[in-house]
């Protein structure tokens, strides 16, 4: 009997500790996300290129809460094709730009592939979802994802980074529309919300 309430108490003691530890884990992803979202808040504001530089009535981004259940592991296969693909935008000219691979992944019981773009030192992820056009930009939003987060034939997609595109907030700008298998067929309710 003695035995059992020893093994239950650590038990206890046990699950007290992992919900510490999620929480915590939380806590410290949220304010990674907030801090992320002021840095690029900053550098749009101190660009004199900015496409908010001039905008009448711009309060500020404004963004879904996070949700770490967007920061997803997908399976990565880059292109055997070393050389440049072409990608519509937003003024119906095509653009050269270098395909890197493809992302696959679980999300809400679905799976999808998407193309990632190589851009230096980051691969880009231009999306559309079904928030598109209502809670978040029409043209749809792209996440930057540095390439330290492939790791071997794995990478961390987080949807929590996805921004407007410029043309959300001056139509002068010129963007890329994302590629018709990078619409993914679900509310993604993380990330930057359209402006107005």
């Amino acid at each position: 009997m003695f035995k059992n309430k020893i093994v239950l108490l650590i038990l206890v003691v046990a699950i007290v500790g992992i919900l510490f530890y999620s929480l915590q884990g939380s806590e410290d992803y949220i304010a990674t996300i907030s801090e992320k979202r002021n840095e690029y808040a900053q550098t749009l504001a101190n660009d004199k290129d900015s496409p908010i530089a001039n905008l009448p009535n711009f309060t500020g981004f404004k963004y879904f809460e996070p949700n770490v259940d967007y920061r997803i592991e997908a399976e990565y296969k880059g292109t055997s094709d070393s050389g440049q693909s072409m990608i519509l935008m937003t003024d119906s000219t095509q653009s050269e730009i270098k395909k890197a691979g493809e992302a696959t992944f679980l999300l809400g019981g679905e799976n999808y592939t998407v193309s990632l773009f190589d851009e230096g030192d980051i691969y880009l992820l231009p999306f559309r979802d079904l928030t598109s056009g209502k809670e978040t930009y029409g043209g749809g939003r792209y996440i930057n994802i540095p390439k330290d987060k492939l790791v071997g034939d794995k990478i961390e997609i987080d949807f929590n980074n996805a921004h407007n595109f410029y043309c959300a907030y001056n139509e002068s700008y010129i963007c890329p529309i994302p590629p018709k298998e990078n619409f993914i067929k679900a509310e993604i309710k993380v990330g930057e919300k359209v402006y107005k």
